[in-house]
C-alpha cells in the first residue's frame, strides 16, 4: 500500500478502522516470497510460494510454510535459478487452489510484507484473479522501505543496492541461500525487523509510518 492509497482510504472511512495510527507491533505481519518461471505475470507462473509469520516482533517459525505449485505448465529455464524440478512438483505439489486457500488461512487481519512487491504482488494478485477471488491485503515491501530511507540520506542508490542481499548488508545481516522462497521469506523478514528497529530508535512507530515508507 502507498501513502496516496492510505490517504484515500482516511478521507473514504473518516476514521482510523485499519489501526494505522497504532503501534506498528500491534499488528501482524506475513512475510511472502514467491519463485517464478519469469518475470511477467501475464506470461508466466509461480513456481513455489513460502511465508513467515511475524507477530509481537518477534518471527514465528511454527507458522511458516513453504509449497510448490503442481500447476505450472512449463518451468522452462527457471530451475537453473531456483532448483525446482518438474518431478518435484508433481510428486510434493499443490494446486494453486490449495495453495492460496492455505495462505488466506494463516493471512487473516495480517499484513503482507514483501521484498519487492511490485513483482510478487502482481503474481499474487494475478493468481487469484485466476480462481475467481480478489486479493484483499494491505501490502509493505522492504524495498521501497529502503529505498526511501536511502534516499532522505542523500545516498546515491546503485542499480544493485536495492536487491534483498545488499539490503541485509547495510544492516549486518547474516547470508543466506538465494531462491529459495522459504529462505528469502525469512530474509525479507529480518530485514523488515531490522528497518523497522533502525526506524523507530525505540520511540514510538505508528503503522503509517511504514506504509508512506513502503
Amino acid at each position: 500500500m502507498t501513502y496516496a492509497w492510505w490517504q484515500k482510504l482516511k478521507a473514504m472511512f473518516g476514521q482510523d478502522h485499519f489501526g494505522f495510527a497504532d503501534s506498528w507491533h500491534r499488528h501482524r505481519y506475513v512475510v511472502v516470497d514467491l519463485e517464478l518461471t519469469g518475470l511477467n505475470p501475464k506470461e508466466h507462473e509461480i513456481v513455489s510460494m513460502a511465508w513467515v509469520v511475524i507477530e509481537n516482533q518477534r518471527i514465528c517459525p511454527r507458522q511458516s510454510a513453504h509449497m510448490l505449485h503442481s500447476g505450472v505448465s512449463q518451468l522452462a529455464q527457471s530451475p537453473i535459478y531456483h532448483g525446482i524440478t518438474a518431478s518435484r512438483l508433481i510428486s510434493e505439489g499443490d494446486s494453486m487452489a490449495a495453495i492460496l486457500t492455505a495462505f488466506d488461512a494463516v493471512c487473516e487481519d495480517s499484513i503482507l510484507v514483501f521484498h519487492n512487491a511490485l513483482l510478487d504482488e502482481r503474481f499474487l494478485r494475478c493468481a487469484y484473479k485466476q480462481q475467481g477471488q480478489k486479493f484483499r491485503y494491505l501490502t509493505l515491501d522492504t524495498l521501497k522501505i529502503e529505498q526511501r530511507r536511502l534516499a532522505r540520506q542523500g545516498t546515491e542508490v546503485a542499480l544493485d543496492a536495492l536487491s534483498l542481499s545488499a539490503c541485509r548488508r547495510r544492516y549486518q545481516l547474516p547470508v543466506y541461500r538465494e531462491h529459495n522462497a522459504l529462505s528469502d521469506a525469512l530474509a525479507t523478514a529480518e530485514l523488515f525487523l531490522a528497518q523497522v528497529n533502525h526506524m523507530s530508535r525505540q520511540q514510538r512507530l505508528p503503522l503509517s509510518a511504514l506504509i508512506t515508507a513502503g
